[in-house]
């Protein structure tokens, strides 16, 4: 028997807790082109990585958070979310050809992209391709984007899709620094993510 999408997201959020958080207004200023190309570059050596924090997705009906363990080799990403004392919820494995989902106690789940079984399942419109990039700070390919960059001239808006992504937090032991913290928005959809921990590896030339 197939389950609702309202059944499935009350499984899929009961591992979900609370967040919250607030910052300090920023002084923002226009990216220019040389910045973003350089900064595009910089980011684009950034291929594996891996990060954990905490994930908060809030629509029109509901406000709910879990934790997250991200892992990227290349193309081939894993996604874990979690409840308290660690019990897992959900764990999404994907490529650029196929996405799976799957949730304790319920059959396995797959779609060819992460979109499709995000909306299918849970009724969620959220561009987990585009995610790929964002969390980098990167402009998402194959669209046009507006950018700006706070007072550190670290990248703290973009503007792409309809969607706006800001960054309020950073790791500056990483160079390039990368994300502390990201809010997402559009319309009744909010997702914040926060990284408290990075592993990243950035790929250097071969010669």
């Amino acid at each position: 028997m197939r389950l609702t999408t309202k059944k499935l997201t009350g499984v899929f959020l009961v591992v979900l807790l609370t967040l919250a958080g607030c910052s300090a207004p920023q002084k923002l200023e226009q990216a220019d082109q040389h910045y973003t190309d350089g900064h595009t570059r910089a980011l684009m050596k950034l291929t594996h990585w891996q990060f954990s924090g905490k994930i908060r997705v809030k629509t029109e009906d509901s406000a709910n958070s879990a934790n997250i363990q991200w892992l990227q080799e290349g193309e081939n990403y894993r996604i874990v979310l979690s409840g308290p004392l660690g019990k897992v919820g959900a764990v999404i494995d994907g490529n650029p050809y196929r996405v799976t989902l799957e949730m304790p106690d319920h059959p396995l789940y797959q779609a060819q992209t992460p979109e499709a079984l995000l909306y299918e399942h849970f009724g969620w419109n959220l561009p987990l391709s585009h995610l790929f990039y964002w969390v980098r700070t990167l402009p998402a390919p194959g669209s046009n984007f507006d950018a700006k960059t706070n007072e550190e001239q670290q990248l703290a808006v973009i503007q792409q899709d309809g969607w706006d992504i800001r960054y309020d937090r950073f790791h500056n032991q990483f160079t390039p620094a990368l994300p502390g913290r990201m809010k997402i928005n559009k319309g009744d959809l909010q997702l914040t993510l926060v990284m408290n921990q990075w592993q990243p590896e950035f790929v250097t030339a071969q010669h």
